[in-house]
């Protein structure tokens, strides 16, 4: 690092991402719209279902691999129906 810089204090708590500052222009209800669609992205509220009970190692793995599987799969069908569509308009 250079002489004379120093790093800026960062706090990092669980809540840091889960955090909407209100503003004067911004309503209390659209604050908790925010808010919520910020928990939906990060999977706040299966993480916390999922942290609900202990889980086995290998239903674990079983269930890390069928989540990849279906988004793997989901993927590719999107891909599909995308080409299937952009043929449509060409006139296949």
């Amino acid at each position: 690092m250079p002489i004379g810089y120093t790093r800026p204090a960062l706090r990092l708590r669980p809540s840091t991402g889960r955090m909407v500052s209100l503003t004067p222009v911004m309503e209390v209800a659209s604050a908790f719209k925010k808010l919520d669609i910020m928990c939906a992205r990060n999977q706040v509220r299966s993480d916390s279902n999922r942290q609900r009970f202990h889980e086995r190692p290998g239903l674990k793995r079983k269930r890390l691999a069928s989540e990849r599987w279906r988004r793997r799969f989901g993927a590719g069908f999107k891909a599909t129906v995308a080409r299937v569509k952009q043929l449509r308009k060409q006139g296949w």
